[in-house]
């Protein structure tokens, strides 16, 4: 059985930007449901840091092999903001005071910080279950290795001194514990007592533990003679495995525990600007499909929506903050406005009444003049459209840069005004391209730019932003798409707007128009009606193949449409909206 990300992670995971961010809003989920607290989960930008108690870092260093213990560092942290009275540390100093032990600070709060994460760690793992996987994860990076194994088994850290005790307590859980490796070891063991750990209710019960555990050790380790502390430590390494890990080793990997146990570890930072741009991405809500197309399986990046800080962060490189398209936008406007006026008739409501019927409701009218052998019932039938989705899918590719593009836009925009203003017609706009993915390389972009199910008309005019570019992956991204069946309820529509040939990478030719053809074709299998169009420009010798070709993918109904007539196509879509078939 697959445990931990291997649930949710994406196959062949890169960790570029987009997966980074794709990871953090993971994370971010995972503490929320365990903590039932909105906690910040950040990219660090200044390396090493410690939990504030009301946000959590994480390192941009993540790998597939290193995902599993950084979500298990995330919840261990995100745990400690929950249930950790971080005022018992801050205020150590006076709390030490007060029991005579402020000479050993620096290592009860070692101690504390070791106990609180027993205790915590404890409750965790009876409160998500589901969980455990990623801190097993966590534990086996930190705690249990080899070198750890080796370390404990070995002659080493058992000297009567600090330093061996550390060793020995931070790792006093792992199944190679030697509790006679130091002569209070075992009395430790029994004042953690990590059975009955949940006895433990809180950070000041922590506290206790480790004020118990210094002075355990304290006075015995200062009442201790030289010759005493020499026999001691020889009894101690009877038996022991004089080879086992070299002491370079275990104190480095010591100091590594101990940082961790501060909650000081070492996180990679990433620059600002990468985490301004990890910030767009979540914002933009950008997922990463994998779609089989011409037997092989390509990454397709997916864009919900445009977002300012895709705008301002430039994303994928296919965006501006432009004021060049307004008046673009306000001529879809217009037109949307002029086209709503003749639809109005969808937002009505038609009403049928049929009257001297045998049953329905009693028609008073009748009543005074009945002779009780005329039928006096009656009954109004009532009828809408039926809701309408239309799917504009717009190539926008650098083919169809210049006058292609702005009257492609100017009637997307007309149909995205209409369906915010009619009940019954839901229009969702999408953009076929390709962007850069922020490392090199080019990726096939879906940009799902509005929905008029969610969005308003204010994210409508955002369109203006998208700049022309890229390649045309188009059966890639139609196979992305996910559009709604049509059944009895609501019809649906795929309304294809492109100017060329599908082209990416090794996706062309032959092969790739296979593949768009197929994808429509399983398109058309649930029922969605195909209005695709060739935006065509100045007549040359690729037009006469460019047509053929796209018959092929897209049916013999495909249509073409001179630029200078493309409002052809709003016209096909009135007609179409008022359909009297559309009735229910």
């Amino acid at each position: 059985m697959n445990k931990g990300s291997k649930y949710w992670e994406s196959p062949g995971m890169k960790f570029d930007l987009v997966e980074l961010a794709s990871t953090q809003r993971a994370i971010t989920n995972f503490v929320k449901i365990l903590t039932e607290k909105e906690i910040p989960v950040e990219f660090t930008t200044t390396g090493d840091s410690m939990t504030d108690g009301k946000s959590i870092t994480i390192s941009s260093n993540i790998t597939q092999n290193t995902i599993d213990s950084t979500i298990g560092l995330a919840l261990h942290e995100g745990a400690h903001c929950t249930y950790t009275n971080f005022n018992v540390p801050k205020k150590i100093g006076n709390l030490l005071l007060e029991r005579n032990l402020i000479q050993g600070k620096e290592i009860i709060m070692l101690l504390l910080n070791f106990v609180e994460d027993r205790r915590i760690d404890s409750l965790v793992y009876t409160i998500a279950p589901g969980y455990q996987s990623y801190y097993k994860a966590m534990y086996e990076k930190y705690f249990y290795n080899n070198t750890v194994d080796n370390g404990i088994r070995s002659n080493k850290f058992r000297n009567e001194n600090w330093e061996s005790y550390i060793f020995r307590i931070i790792n006093i859980f792992n199944k190679n514990t030697d509790l006679n490796a130091l002569a209070k070891l075992r009395e430790v063991y029994n004042i953690l007592d990590l059975k009955n750990i949940d006895r433990l209710e809180n950070t000041k019960d922590s506290f206790n533990v480790a004020c118990e555990l210094y002075k355990s050790i304290y006075d015995y380790l200062k009442n201790l003679k030289p010759e005493e502390r020499a026999k001691q430590g020889h009894l101690n390494k009877k038996d022991s495995n004089p080879e086992g890990a070299s002491e370079k080793s275990l104190k480095n990997l010591l100091k590594k525990q101990e940082d961790f146990t501060m909650g000081k570890v070492h996180k990679q930072k990433i620059s600002r600007m990468a985490k301004h741009k990890i910030k767009a991405i979540s914002e933009s809500l950008i997922k990463v499909e994998f779609i089989k197309s011409a037997n092989k399986i390509r990454p397709v990046h997916i864009m919900d929506g445009i977002s300012n800080a895709t705008i301002n962060e430039n994303l994928y490189d296919r965006f501006r903050d432009y004021t060049k398209n307004d008046s673009l936008i306000e001529q879809g406007i217009v037109k949307g406005k002029r086209l709503l006026r003749k639809l109005q008739i969808r937002n009505e409501q038609i009403t049928l009444s049929s009257k001297r019927l045998k049953q329905g409701k009693i028609d008073p009218r009748r009543i005074y003049a009945a002779n009780f052998e005329e039928d006096l019932f009656y009954k109004i039938d009532r009828a809408n459209y039926k809701p309408i989705n239309l799917n504009v899918s717009i190539d926008g590719s650098g083919s169809m840069v210049g006058e292609k593009w702005n009257q492609t836009l100017i009637n997307a925009v007309a149909l995205g005004y209409i369906s915010l203003n009619m009940d019954n017609v839901n229009v969702l706009i999408s953009i076929r391209t390709t962007g850069d993915v922020f490392k090199g390389g080019e990726v096939p972009l879906l940009i799902l730019a509005f929905d008029s199910k969610k969005h308003k008309l204010q994210d409508l005019k955002k369109l203006k932003h998208y700049h022309i570019g890229g390649l045309t992956p188009e059966g890639i991204c139609l196979d992305a798409l996910n559009i709604p069946n049509s059944s009895y309820y609501l019809d649906s529509y795929l309304i294809n707007m492109s100017d060329g040939l599908p082209t990416f990478d090794d996706y062309k030719g032959e092969e790739a128009i296979l593949d768009t053809a197929r994808v429509i074709n399983k398109i058309k299998k649930g029922g969605v009606n195909i209005l695709s169009y060739f935006i065509q420009g100045e007549p040359n010798s690729y037009h006469k193949e460019a047509e053929s070709n796209f018959k092929q993918m897209y049916g013999k109904n495909a249509s073409f449409i001179d630029i200078k007539n493309i409002n052809k196509i709003t016209k096909t879509l009135n007609n179409l909206l008022l359909n009297k078939e559309l009735i229910s």
